[in-house]
């Protein structure tokens, strides 16, 4: 197979010129290092955070797009998994994924078992590692999934965003209630994947229905939002009870003063992938560096590689699927995204 493996590659780029998405078609196809292996990839997709990139934090040249499914096609040194030539993979990256080639830590990705599609299994990216993150190991979850005593509430602010699906489900495995906050027309998707109850976070009484729902608020929470009115909903919602909350956003004095008794704590999904990101890469002068947290790492190549086993094991499921084209059509999907055109689907591209 690596006789067919071309010397140059597509990808989509960062264009400063237009402050905006490329496809570039002189790529020089990437070499697997050390603990690393090449794939062709199949399926890429969209997560929020893809344009938000192209448009303020990434710089001329730079790759775009997390996650991905695929095909190993060579392999590298020294690999951490026991991954071959020929295996099915996915997971998530730093930039890459948006591209006919990805070269990906082997200790960082999961084999995608038969129980799913390879397009499916695309969806197993960032938001289904920031779900892991929070509740195995920042609320400190056991892994195997263990039943939790009493059947107590859990909070999923934004039920219905990928992170939220993949959420419900874990916390449901764990042998939580489930509360989530979405819009009404996504009650039967949020419910499908396992809340138990759904609350319109528009309503003006959102919080008091909460409370009546769960007998006085819930321990732990995950807001996946984090931004607008987000905080001020679901944290009165934890109420006396709540112990922590996770977010994915920047916690300001503000928000803690809400409750100072609830814990707030921000997850960065990036730190599973050891790699020092730079938010301020635009701004040299200003560096906004996100540096390797090695126990984060550590989970993160503990996590990715159990996924086939939650999924086949534990019947996780992948986020409903907006098939796309392909890199053509990666430009077009991140302006839908950033104008709001995207809810309750996964956008999924068909790269080869």
């Amino acid at each position: 197979m690596t006789d067919n493996i071309p010397s140059t590659m597509k990808a989509i780029v960062i264009d400063s010129k237009t402050n905006w998405v490329t496809i570039k078609d002189d790529v020089p196809t990437p070499e697997p290092g050390d603990n690393q292996v090449l794939i062709k990839v199949a399926y890429a997709a969209q997560n929020p955070s893809d344009w938000k990139f192209a448009a303020f934090l990434s710089v001329d040249g730079d790759f775009l797009g997390s996650d991905y499914s695929g095909t190993v096609v060579k392999v590298g040194t020294n690999l951490q998994a026991s991954l071959q030539v020929g295996d099915k993979i996915a997971g998530a990256v730093l930039g890459g994924g948006f591209g006919e080639y990805l070269t990906v830590d082997s200790d960082l990705a999961f084999r995608v078992p038969q129980d799913i599609s390879l397009e499916d299994a695309s969806t197993f990216g960032v938001a289904w590692g920031t779900a892991g993150q929070v509740i195995f190991k920042e609320q400190k979850h056991a892994y195997p999934p263990s039943k939790v005593e009493g059947s107590p509430w859990y909070i999923v602010y934004g039920g219905s965003t990928s992170v939220g699906l993949f959420a419900i489900q874990i916390v449901k495995r764990l042998g939580y209630k489930v509360l989530a906050f979405a819009s009404p027309h996504s009650y039967d998707l949020v419910k499908s994947y396992g809340a138990d109850a759904v609350v319109n976070y528009r309503d003006d009484d959102a919080v008091e229905q909460a409370l009546k729902i769960t007998g006085g608020g819930a321990e732990l929470g995950f807001d996946t939002i984090s931004e607008g009115t987000s905080f001020s909903i679901v944290i009165p919602a934890l109420r006396e009870k709540g112990k922590q909350l996770n977010v994915i956003n920047m916690i300001t004095d503000e928000i803690r003063q809400i409750n100072p008794k609830i814990e707030l704590v921000h997850t960065m999904f990036h730190t599973l992938l050891g790699k020092e990101l730079n938010f301020g890469a635009r701004t040299p002068e200003t560096p906004m560096i996100i540096p390797v947290v090695p126990e984060n790492h550590r989970f993160g190549t503990t996590f990715f590689p159990k996924t086939e086993e939650l999924i086949s094991k534990y019947g996780i499921k992948a986020n409903p699927v907006a098939l796309k084209g392909g890199l053509e059509a990666i430009s077009q999907g991140l302006k839908d995204q950033m104008e709001g055109k995207v809810s309750g689907k996964k956008l999924v591209y068909k790269i080869a």
